[in-house]
């Protein structure tokens, strides 16, 4: 693994053997990524770059035997969990010093990965918050980080380890300028509970009316948030796309009629199967009539996928990173695999994992295609991921270019 982090006044040119460029478009052999002041600024054949103005003043990198694509993101991750030990990771909490060590961890695991951004969905401690802090600041290396804070839920459902908790509608008001004053990036909002591996199609709780989650959306929008909605049942889906909310997570166990207002609507639709999927990776822990409830969930959300990307619903890729089983960079291929097992071609896949969620995660002014204007972040792989997509489990090589935010503090500190 070779990872290249492109810095401000580089002038760097990337001779790409196979180009695959985010946006649903077909390869294109022998091309030149032109970037400067890490942006890309151009992208042509390479036989014309003799003709290049000013060729002698760029390093060129020469990956000809690799595929080059854009960097992929993950539009749903908990960096406060381990996706091993749920009680352990959370007492850690108050230890700053293994929060910090397991975090670098986590981030280089994402980053090897070819991961170069990620949405975390929010923890009572806001480490994803402080992680997004640190990064920016250039204290610790790692993707960018889109980061919700905390999670707005019903007190006394399901959420507890995601933040305080709403006690009733009037402390909404209260409870989501709270959220929006901890420079959060996006508000995430527990619509429901969570599916159950015991009883088959039984999910937790809707926690808020129509009528509140239509003011929560309402309010936050105001503030200038986009929301991602936890919405692990077809009733809380509905609610979800009645309140007008701009991402759906999860969304087990939702009906075709749902999957058509989605795509009426134009709400990304972040399937997560892999926390379901993963479950019968530790047999152990389930009767065989627990497996076969995880079996036959995972296996319903693939086939809403396929009837999803019919419909015309835009998917992205999330993992749920931190779930039980589900380990952060480590586990993303296996979204991509499962994805996989539907209709959706390759080519269709990458698009999802880059170029939608760079929408969903508000990037895609900077990140999710291989464009002109957009910043340099790119991951090489052997072979062609189109024939045989798992090259993209470990790629060989991942180029990266740090945020805004990034810059001008280099700018400040220079």
């Amino acid at each position: 693994m070779n990872i290249t982090q492109v810095d401000t006044n580089e002038k760097l040119i990337i001779l790409a053997g196979t180009l695959i460029d985010g946006t649903g478009e077909e390869p294109q052999d022998s091309q030149a990524i032109i970037i400067e002041d890490q942006l890309i600024q151009n992208i042509i054949p390479q036989n014309r770059l003799n003709n290049y103005p000013n060729i002698n003043e760029y390093q060129q990198i020469d990956l000809n035997d690799l595929t080059i694509l854009p960097g992929l993101i993950d539009s749903h991750v908990h960096l406060a969990l381990d996706g091993i030990d749920f009680k352990k990771t959370t007492e850690e909490w108050d230890s700053p010093a293994k929060v910090q060590s397991r975090i670098e961890k986590e981030l280089a695991n994402t980053l090897n990965h070819g991961i170069v951004a990620i949405r975390d969905g929010g923890d009572k401690a806001k480490i994803g918050l402080e992680s997004k802090k640190k990064v920016n600041q250039n204290e610790i290396a790692g993707p960018q980080i889109i980061a919700t804070g905390q999670a707005a839920y019903k007190k006394g459902n399901y959420g507890s380890f995601l933040g305080p908790g709403i006690n009733c509608r009037k402390g909404i008001q209260s409870e989501i300028s709270r959220l929006t004053q901890l420079d959060i990036d996006q508000l995430k909002v527990l619509v429901s509970g969570i599916v159950s591996f015991s009883d088959y199609g039984k999910v937790g709780d809707v926690q808020f009316t129509n009528k509140e989650l239509k003011y929560i959306v309402d309010l936050t929008h105001h503030l200038g948030l986009e929301v991602m909605a936890h919405s692990s049942s077809n009733e809380a889906v509905e609610v979800s796309i009645e309140a007008g909310v701009d991402t759906l997570e999860h969304g087990y166990f939702l009906s075709e009629e749902s999957l058509k207002r989605l795509a009426e609507k134009e709400i990304p639709w972040i399937p997560t199967v892999v926390p379901v999927a993963n479950q019968l990776k530790v047999p152990q822990d389930y009767s065989e009539d627990g497996l076969d409830v995880i079996k036959r969930t995972y296996e319903l959300q693939l086939e809403m996928i396929d009837k999803a990307a019919e419909l015309g619903v835009k998917l992205g890729i999330g993992t749920d990173a931190g779930a039980y089983q589900v380990r952060h960079g480590l586990s993303y291929y296996r979204e991509l695999e499962l994805f996989n097992q539907t209709s959706l071609s390759p080519l269709e896949i990458i698009k999802a994992a880059t170029y939608n969620n760079a929408e969903i995660i508000e990037l895609n002014d900077e990140l999710g295609s291989i464009e002109i204007g957009k910043r340099a972040s790119l991951i090489g792989v052997k072979d062609n991921p189109l024939e045989n997509l798992s090259t993209l489990k470990k790629p060989e090589r991942v180029i990266y270019s740090p945020n805004n935010q990034q810059v001008k503090n280099e700018e400040l500190h220079a």
